[in-house]
């Protein structure tokens, strides 16, 4: 009997290649969010009665996103974590945050965003890592392996496409090359978003759970707000 051929890997994920992007559903192009798209993200964003961060709006304005995660899908992992290593050691951890921040947008044939999605730097483990006793290197670290989904947004005219789908799939191969442990997210209990995101290889957890950053030996609980559920996924 002859032996199956090993599934294809696919190749790793060029820096250049997140800027310019990909072919997405529905003749849409994926790719890295842009200064000039703000006002666009707002505007989809807004109307899914959700908020576009003013803080990542700033960073991204000025052209400070995604600095860190670009430098490390060109030189590897290890080059991700120098500015972090560089704003640990200046004393100035909030320095090296936006460069963890990944925004993606779906820009249809017309020029209109037709989905949006942002990921980031959880703060939160840092700063309860570091009040537990943990060095401010290594919970800058920790927080660096970890990527949160802080805004996932299709437009109308564009559900139904598995646009949605596209832009998270490809945050998780990003984030899993550079070797993130965790990514994670919630959303509204009742909003049928659970089958969603157990499709895309996620656990849901029920509302309330909490879970644990141990094995990554930081001494944090996450945990959802009253009304919400979690979703994670573990790196392979």
């Amino acid at each position: 009997m002859a032996s199956r051929k090993p599934p294809r890997k696919s190749p790793p994920i060029r820096a250049d290649r997140l800027v310019d992007g990909w072919d997405g559903p529905s003749d849409t192009r994926i790719r890295l969010a842009r200064p000039d798209d703000v006002a666009q993200m707002r505007e989809s964003i807004d109307a899914e009665g959700l908020l576009l961060d003013d803080a990542v709006a700033r960073d991204l304005t000025a052209g400070r996103t995604s600095q860190s995660i670009l430098r490390g899908l060109h030189a590897g992992p290890d080059a991700m974590l120098r500015p972090l290593a560089e704003a640990a050691s200046a004393s100035d951890p909030g320095r090296a945050m936006p460069g963890l921040v990944l925004p993606l947008v779906a820009q249809d044939s017309q020029g209109r965003l037709a989905g949006t999605l942002v990921c980031v730097p959880p703060g939160n483990v840092m700063s309860e890592a570091a009040e537990r006793g943990i060095p401010v290197p290594l919970a800058m670290l920790g927080a660096a392996r970890i990527a949160k989904v802080q805004t996932l947004t299709v437009a109308p005219a564009a559900r139904g496409q598995r646009l949605g789908q596209a832009l998270l799939r490809r945050a998780m191969r990003i984030f899993f090359q550079l070797d993130y442990f965790l990514i994670y997210g919630q959303f509204g209990v009742g909003t049928g978003l659970g089958a969603y995101y157990q499709r895309l290889g996620f656990r849901v957890h029920d509302e309330g759970a909490q879970f644990d950053l141990d094995r990554m030996s930081l001494p944090v609980v996450l945990g959802a707000v009253p009304g919400e559920q979690l979703f994670t996924k573990w790196r392979p």
